[in-house]
């Protein structure tokens, strides 16, 4: 089993699907009417895997320009970052009167380490997808599976492990987060590598972010890519609303994160 695990990933990569990003590709989905505000989704390492058809589906029935960039270097952070900024760049981004983003893990990275660099632009809300459990699957790759790492990823996984998470303050940019509350085959097979930097912590205060509102979501992080519907309208609640309302209210950590949960 863990052989084919193997061959498939060493199949997908041989395919010619580079993490480093070519600048501008992305998916956009511009309504018929124009609009004013962009949603730009910055999905994670995931993508390369996931495809992302139903984000695509879900977030593009709603009256905002949608953005979905290939931006992830296997290189590094660094060039992730200047990845985002020639995407952002080459679709003009700046002329709309607002833009909102969906940033999974290293979209986290990358969008606070943009805004630090070149401020917030026209950049309204930022929803983050965080876990206590899926960020240690880079810790997990380069330990466990370090030739699944190489083939898929490349360097950058080490990067993201070097490089500390880069706090946003920005108090004009309203910030949501989705934490989850369950893990991903990858973490729950490898429990005791992914459990070594120390204990999971499920406190909102762990995850070093500042935030207008939150919520623990009942899902892993590849359910984030293979099920956008059962959190779709929270994040769009929260861009509207600047806070989650009654999404998810009743949702907090569970009592063993690491069994098989269905959304």
């Amino acid at each position: 089993m863990r052989f084919q695990f193997y061959l498939i990933f060493i199949v997908f990569t041989l395919m010619g699907k580079p993490l480093q990003a070519t600048t501008g590709v992305c998916f956009k989905l511009k309504s018929k009417a124009p609009q004013k505000e962009a949603i730009v989704i910055l999905t994670g390492f995931g993508s390369k895997y996931h495809p992302l058809h139903a984000i695509k589906r879900q977030f593009g029935v709603y009256n905002y320009d949608v953005f979905v960039p290939h931006y992830i270097s296997r290189q590094s952070i660094d060039q992730t970052i200047l990845n985002f900024d020639a995407f952002w760049k080459a679709e003009n981004l700046a002329q709309y009167d607002k833009v909102h983003v969906l940033a999974y893990i290293v979209g986290s990275w990358t969008i606070n380490s943009w805004i630090a660099a070149n401020g917030p632009a026209n950049i309204a809300t930022i929803v983050y997808d965080r876990s206590t459990l899926q960020e240690r699957a880079p810790f997990v790759l380069v330990k466990d599976m370090k030739l699944v790492n190489f083939l898929l990823f490349g360097p950058v996984m080490q990067d993201l492990i070097d490089t500390p998470y880069p706090a946003l303050a920005h108090p004009a940019i309203e910030k949501g987060i989705l934490l989850e509350t369950y893990a991903t085959n990858t973490v729950r097979k490898h429990q005791e590598t992914a459990a070594a930097p120390g204990p999971f912590c499920w406190d909102i205060s762990c995850f070093g972010q500042t935030y207008t509102d939150f919520r623990y979501v009942p899902m892993n992080h590849d359910q984030m890519y293979t099920h956008p519907e059962v959190f779709r309208e929270a994040v769009i609640y929260f861009i509207e609303n600047k806070q989650f309302g009654p999404h998810f209210e009743n949702i907090g950590p569970v009592a063993d994160p690491f069994i098989k949960h269905k959304p």
